[in-house]
């Protein structure tokens, strides 16, 4: 007998010792300390492992079929988290699982074989006190069993049922989950929800999939609540058109609806929400077209998203700019990114968020920032407005933002940054900025930059890979943080000699000054030189008569009138010229590039009207651009531009700016010069484009 139990005692010791001797299955198998990863076409069983070992996962093996006796490898080692996740497996036996009464964490993944009956059973079977994550994603079920979670009602458990075919959501498969905190039915085929109720529901993801209707969570049509301690809901991703009321949500706090197909967003939308503080309707509507005043009527609110909604805030009056976030005086996050704003309605917005952090304008359509584009914001700490058309901004523009911490002005126009861009206050908080990605021009202007940029204890985001040159020629491409301009070139001792030459350059300017500004002077001047070329009897190799139209006429919309009842009338009916228009002469189902690009290779010369609406316009921009090319191939007199108004700094864009200055111009004007004008025009159209000319035998 006391043989017997040395024997025994002699087994156990050797059983531990073997046990204590195990190795990771390499062959099969990565193995850390706690975890194992096993993967590969051989993974056909499952191996056993090194004592520590508490986490395993199995990817993309060929299990087939597993039951209790092909999992006691296992058993030999304490499990808290077990997965699976494609490895073939077919058939669950309701038993697999049983033994393993401490996991907290199962995953059954990518497993389209296996039926939803099996995992319900297994769960059932397996007394899964301690499970608190489940996730079964991407099985392929289009439904799942009344009783799917029937042993899991006391469990503190999250569950995720992402990736399936589920069409039909229903409630009830939970509601004897007394303990259910967080549930994902995401990138599924839900078009239809039945309702429940779920006391301890905290969390709801329903993104992706197929919902139409916002669905109701009120109790027998009233204002008891299915889902009472919800905080988090998540419906982004569906095809919901109308948003309707939100209701028998008390406690919802988050709140994200964006990538749905709302065009409109109703005045009485949020205002059951008392406890919400963080709204998300990023790029709803695609693009969202009407916001109706009262509808951020929400004083709970922190956190405010419309990124990307293609939203023209100019559509709403001005006074439903100024109310739009009055309410929201508790708001500290605001993207407005991805939206059409200007500099005048910026500040209407901004002006209630006295509580304000962080706010977002990238890809707003901003140009040049004046003084006041920024109200007070006290304690406002970042601020984006990168992929803009930033070139320059008032001195004072950042004297209400000394708070800030992070500045991102990236992929901008930005040529000059100097000593008086930033306050010193603001420099002196900050601890981020971002300039990368601007067309900084490397001149004597630019040498305090270049001096900061290697001096500055604060961080510059990308320097210096993203900051270089692209003015002037010779230094485009180059780093700044290799500029380094010479002494002779920036040094304070030319200052004197500066000084002097700007006085005689003060009287020339203004001399040049009253000729550019005079139109009637200019007209007169322009005239001349035309007459002089014809006097020396010049002529060009390409005349009008190898063309169809004498002349393409660019012009924006807003000046059609003026175009058709005044130029076009006098040139073709009183002087005989043929005029290409576009809203008469192009070819109906062609594209408009199309079109252009035809018509303007049959027209002699090109006149481009000018006007503020033609240089707001963004076709009109591109247009520019074609005619530059033009103007490139054949000489300036190809072009003939007429101003009929003076263009303001706001509206001017550097691609017309550069037209202006290297192409003469006429100026239109009523009354007294207006003959002077009109002669000016004929002759320009009827001068010769050979650059140089061609001197007559």
């Amino acid at each position: 007998m006391a043989n017997i139990h040395i024997y025994s005692f002699l087994g156990l010791i050797m059983q531990v010792k073997s046990h204590d001797e195990i190795k990771c299955p390499i062959e099969l198998c990565k193995c850390t300390k706690f975890a194992a990863i096993c993967s590969g076409k051989n993974l056909t069983y499952i191996p056993r492992f090194p004592k520590d070992v508490e986490s395993v996962t199995f990817l993309d093996g060929h299990i087939g079929t597993l039951s209790k006796e092909r999992t006691k490898n296992l058993t030999f080692n304490v499990i808290y988290k077990l997965s699976f996740i494609n490895n073939a497996i077919v058939r669950l036996e309701p038993d697999t699982f049983s033994t393993f009464i401490k996991i907290k964490s199962l995953t059954i993944s990518s497993e389209q074989s296996l039926s939803a009956i099996d995992v319900m059973n297994v769960l059932t079977n397996m007394k899964p006190s301690r499970l608190k994550y489940l996730e079964l994603t991407g099985n392929n079920w289009k439904c799942l069993p009344g009783d799917m979670f029937k042993a899991l009602q006391a469990n503190k458990i999250s569950i995720t049922l992402d990736r399936n075919y589920l069409q039909l959501l229903n409630f009830s498969w939970f509601s004897n989950m007394s303990r259910l905190l967080h549930l994902r039915v995401s990138f599924n085929k839900i078009s239809s929800i039945i309702p429940d109720s779920i006391l301890s529901l905290r969390k709801l993801y329903l993104e992706k999939n197929e919902i139409t209707k916002f669905p109701k969570f009120c109790l027998n049509n009233g204002n008891n609540s299915a889902l009472p301690n919800l905080n988090y809901l998540s419906l982004s991703g569906n095809k919901i058109e109308n948003i309707g009321q939100f209701r028998c949500f008390p406690r919802l706090k988050t709140l994200r609806i964006g990538h749905n197909l709302i065009e409109r967003i109703p005045n009485d939308s949020f205002t059951q929400l008392k406890k919400l503080t963080d709204l998300s309707l990023e790029a709803i509507g695609k693009r969202l077209k009407k916001i109706e005043n009262g509808s951020f009527n929400i004083p709970s609110l922190q956190m405010l998203s419309l990124r990307n909604c293609e939203f023209h805030f100019q559509s709403l009056f001005t006074s439903e700019q100024s109310r739009m976030l009055s309410s929201c005086n508790n708001l500290t996050y605001l993207d407005l990114s991805g939206n059409f704003l200007n500099v005048t309605i910026l500040p209407r917005l901004l002006s209630p968020l006295k509580r304000l952090r962080y706010i977002n304008l990238e890809n707003t359509r901003l140009g040049y920032l004046p003084d006041n584009v920024f109200p007070e914001l006290p304690v406002i700490e970042t601020l984006v407005i990168r992929f803009n058309r930033i070139y320059g901004w008032g001195i004072n523009v950042f004297d209400h933002m000394q708070s800030l911490q992070y500045i991102d002005l990236s992929h901008n126009l930005i040529k000059t940054i100097n000593k008086s861009s930033f306050p010193t206050a603001l420099l002196t908080n900050l601890k981020k900025i971002n300039l990368g990605k601007n067309q900084f021009s490397c001149t004597c202007e630019q040498i305090w930059f270049v001096t900061w940029l290697q001096r500055t204890n604060i961080t510059v985001v990308d320097y210096p890979i993203r900051y270089y040159c692209t003015t002037p020629d010779n230094f485009n491409g180059k780093l700044l943080k290799d500029y380094k301009p010479s002494f002779l070139s920036c040094n304070p001792i030319y200052l004197v000699v500066i000084s002097i030459s700007a006085l005689a350059c003060l009287l020339i300017s203004t001399m040049v000054i009253f000729l550019k500004c005079n139109t009637n002077v200019k007209n007169l001047f322009y005239l001349f030189k035309v007459k002089q070329f014809r006097r020396h009897g010049y002529m060009p190799i390409v005349n009008s008569d190898d063309f169809e139209f004498h002349a393409f006429v660019v012009y924006c919309d807003e000046n059609r009138i003026w175009v058709h009842d005044d130029f076009v009338k006098r040139l073709e009916n009183e002087q005989g010229f043929k005029l290409c228009i576009y809203h008469r002469d192009f070819e109906v189902g062609e594209t408009v590039s199309g079109n252009f690009d035809k018509y303007l290779k049959k027209s002699w010369k090109v006149v481009v009207i000018i006007s503020n609406a033609f240089a707001k316009s963004e076709w009109c921009q591109w247009e520019v651009d074609i005619i530059q090319e033009r103007r490139r191939r054949q000489g300036r007199d190809a072009l003939l531009l007429v101003m009929l108004e003076n263009i303001t700094s706001k509206n001017m864009t550097s691609p017309l700016r550069t037209l202006l200055d290297s192409t003469p111009h006429l100026r239109y004007t009523k009354g007294i010069g207006e003959n002077l004008f009109w002669t000016a025009v004929i002759e320009d159209l009827r001068k010769a484009i050979g650059q140089p000319p061609v001197s007559e035998l």
